[in-house]
């Protein structure tokens, strides 16, 4: 390498570095400025109350299915699995993989072209059918400890 290229690449180098802090200055200022949840504000504000509703129906739902896995994890150590295949965990986990793989198609994806309001739009679809997953999980647990009680 020749030292003109040599102080080129250095050059190059700082620049990049430079531009990296700079960035990264410009990111924590944005996360400073968080926009507040509005529902009458614009959309932008929103849009965060889209994102707030499905942050809490996720933190709902991953609640319930802690307690779907812990139930799921309680019948297998109570019977005699014979393979993965007959594993309530296993079916439980894959089942929920399943799921939400189901809710991100059918609720979509964001796109360049998708306009101001689409991620509210598919904020506001996945809260809505993670609410309805919940309710699901929270029968079918409900379902499982009656009939265990009925069976003691």
């Amino acid at each position: 390498m020749t030292i003109a290229a040599h102080f080129s690449l250095k050059g190059l180098m700082r620049v990049g570095l430079a531009a990296l802090l700079l960035s990264g200055a410009a990111f924590s200022a944005k996360a400073d400025d968080e926009i507040e949840c509005n529902p009458d504000g614009t959309q932008m504000e929103m849009n965060a109350c889209a994102s707030d509703d499905l942050q809490k129906a996720d933190d709902e739902l991953n609640a319930v299915y802690r307690e779907a896995m812990a139930f799921a994890q309680s019948e297998d150590a109570n019977a005699e699995i014979q393979s993965d295949d007959e594993s309530a965990v296993v079916i439980l986990r894959q089942a929920q993989r399943d799921w939400i793989r189901k809710r991100d198609r059918t609720c979509g994806a964001p796109s360049a072209d998708g306009g101001s309001m689409q991620s509210m739009e598919i904020a506001s679809c996945r809260a809505e059918l993670t609410q309805k997953r919940t309710e699901e999980l929270r029968s079918m647990l409900e379902e499982g400890r009656a009939a265990n009680e009925d069976a003691q």
